[in-house]
């Protein structure tokens, strides 16, 4: 069966008028069956269904799939599913197109619909050999942390260096690293099963990270500062606890032994808050000179950045950097 590509349905004759009426009495009949979804959801899934249909009709089918799109978010229905795969086709969206129909033959044979499988994975083999694909190829893939994303989602280990099926068009790889400054490239997949191939190299360190693979100077800069905020709080610590002394012979006159008269009370009850703050400096400043050592001590030693760059090859744009 030849695929669909832009002529509506409605210049297909009675056979195909028939088949999408009685696939919406099918989509109707399921959502009016099921209980998992809102009764208002089901029934946005229909209206938005018929919507869709009609832009096909009359020669809309970009506009139509965002409609397919939401109907199916709203009710999962291989009817959808299908005129959605349908849609993805008519826009060139093959890669997409390619993944429905498939989704659709599966879920057909779970059923027991051995023609509707058939149907399903005839129009999937029609539209794969129009499917484009991309290669990343990640050079620096054992980077500590390394993420790896294509149109913002995440592109695991296991695709790296696999021509992975992808819709014609341009697309955004992205490659981030702890440490490491992100690096962002666009690569133009061309239609008709083209290949593309874009080379993610080692990404170079980012001096403005304290935890970047460089030469460790910013988190000895945070050492060196932790640590002399430390050693001045040893010195205000000091003076307070001198201060605190001092203020505490001031009673001396006013008392005898552990008895005092009420302005050497005073006086001792002020020595003994200047004694306290004292002792609360002393040990934040202890603990800002062990933090500072910990930073000296762990900061990393110096390494070497990469770099990215482009490069042409053969055979596709090289970027180094109820139906």
């Amino acid at each position: 069966m030849t695929p669909p590509q832009t002529t509506s349905r409605a210049k297909r004759g009675p056979r195909w008028v028939a088949c999408l009426c009685a696939l919406g009495a099918g989509l109707t009949a399921t959502l009016a069956g099921g209980t998992a979804a809102r009764a208002d959801d089901k029934a946005g899934a229909v209206a938005l269904f018929r919507e869709a249909g009609e832009l096909v009709d009359a020669g809309q089918p970009a506009r139509a799939c965002p409609k397919y799109e939401e109907s199916l978010r709203l009710y999962d229905s291989v009817n959808t599913r299908y005129f959605l795969a349908d849609c993805y086709e008519r826009i060139g969206k093959m890669a997409s197109a390619w993944a429905q129909f498939l989704e659709v033959a599966a879920r057909v044979r779970a059923s027991g619909d051995p023609a509707k499988e058939a149907k399903a994975r005839e129009r999937a083999a029609a539209v794969q050999p129009k499917v484009s694909r991309l290669t990343v190829v990640v050079e620096a893939a054992s980077t500590p942390g390394l993420e790896v994303k294509r149109d913002g989602t995440p592109v695991g280990p296991g695709q790296w260096g696999v021509p992975m099926p992808v819709d014609a068009g341009t697309h955004v790889v992205e490659a981030s690293a702890p440490g490491k400054r992100p690096w962002t490239a666009q690569v133009e997949v061309e239609p008709g099963g083209a290949t593309s191939t874009l080379v993610v190299r080692a990404l170079e360190g980012d001096p403005a990270s304290a935890d970047a693979g460089g030469d460790g100077s910013g988190r000895r800069t945070l050492a060196l500062v932790t640590g002399g905020a430390g050693l001045v709080a040893v010195g205000v610590g000091t003076a307070l606890g001198f201060a605190a002394k001092a203020r505490f012979d001031e009673s001396r006159p006013f008392c005898n032994g552990d008895r005092c008269d009420q302005r050497g009370m005073d006086i001792r009850d002020g020595a003994v808050a200047r004694a306290n703050v004292a002792t609360v400096v002393f040990g934040v400043s202890l603990a800002a000179i062990a933090g500072g050592g910990v930073l000296w001590f762990t900061a990393p030693s110096p390494s070497k950045g990469a770099s990215v760059g482009l490069t042409p090859t053969v055979g596709g744009a090289l970027v180094r950097g109820s139906f």
